[in-house]
């Protein structure tokens, strides 16, 4: 068993997951598991994980797709599902299929991780121009890793602040957190019961798990990585909804630091779920 499970969500953007998920095949550390958490991709998908699937193998690193059926944004859901399916690893590493990982991504988050621990961190925005401009072989040499703008350095910084500070003084909604780039320790999350997957529409998911960790008592140490593992995350076309009305009202309701619809509930109730590449022993 590896002591890291990476979990990476997709849904219909093949272009943008092929270059990101080129990042962990050249990882300082093959003590790690990844899974893409498919939140119901079309058929593309799915092959072209399949070849990919062989070259993980030559990399020793075990490989799996779950997809679940399309019935709209279920990123909590695939989430959940993709830690199901995971062998036990004691650090989940999540990010999306759109962010390149720099090279010690997986290695400093097993760095930092202890018992119980939560880690946030960030991202380098890359441009449309910059994005288009990428390739297999700037991944694969890292010289990706020079892209990052001074204009996101200083967001980073700002986060870290913020971040520092304000979970120090217990500030509600700190640390901040981006749910392209958040690791957990495995007992945590099992004992937050993962992800509330009343999130059915775009986003809050995130802030909601950082929201039940911080009221568990005593509160879980955190790891604040913001400037220090931060991936890279690959322009496209904005496919969210930014007022994101329903999911503020729920948001906004009291709820139980475990969430009653995530990790653990009847069976009956879930949806449908296929591992459809499976490259583990």
């Amino acid at each position: 068993m590896r002591r890291a499970r990476v979990i990476l969500t997709t849904y219909n953007q093949l272009p943008l997951l092929r270059r990101a998920i080129r990042g962990y095949l050249r990882q300082t550390t093959t003590d790690f598991a990844l899974t893409v958490a498919d939140d119901g991709s079309r058929a593309d998908t799915r092959d072209w994980l399949r070849e990919f699937s062989a070259e993980a193998a030559e990399k020793g690193i075990p490989f799996l797709h779950v997809w679940q059926k399309d019935e709209g944004f279920r990123r909590a859901a695939a989430l959940n599902e993709g830690v199901r399916h995971s062998e036990s690893e004691p650090l989940l590493i999540f990010s999306d299929g759109d962010c390149v990982p720099p090279a010690r991504f997986v290695e400093s988050h097993l760095a930092a991780h202890e018992p119980m621990s939560f880690h946030v961190a960030g991202a380098y925005r890359l441009s449309q121009e910059v994005t288009e401009g990428l390739t297999d072989a700037m991944i694969d040499s890292g010289a990706f890793e020079g892209l990052g703008s001074e204009k996101d350095r200083r967001a980073l910084r700002r986060r870290w602040r913020k971040s520092f500070w304000g979970t120090l003084v217990r500030r509600r909604n700190r640390p901040k957190i981006l749910g392209l780039n958040l690791a957990i320790d495995r007992a945590l999350f099992v004992a937050l019961n993962g992800f509330d997957e009343r999130f059915r529409k775009w986003g809050l998911e995130d802030s909601d798990l950082r929201d039940r960790a911080m009221r568990l008592r005593p509160r879980p140490p955190v790891k604040n990585l913001y400037t220090k593992n931060d991936v890279y995350h690959l322009w496209h076309a904005s496919s969210g909804d930014p007022k994101r009305r329903d999911q503020w009202e729920y948001y906004r309701t009291p709820r139980p630091v475990r969430c009653e619809e995530g990790l653990a509930r009847d069976g009956a109730t879930r949806g449908t779920f296929e591992p459809a590449i499976r490259t583990e022993g």
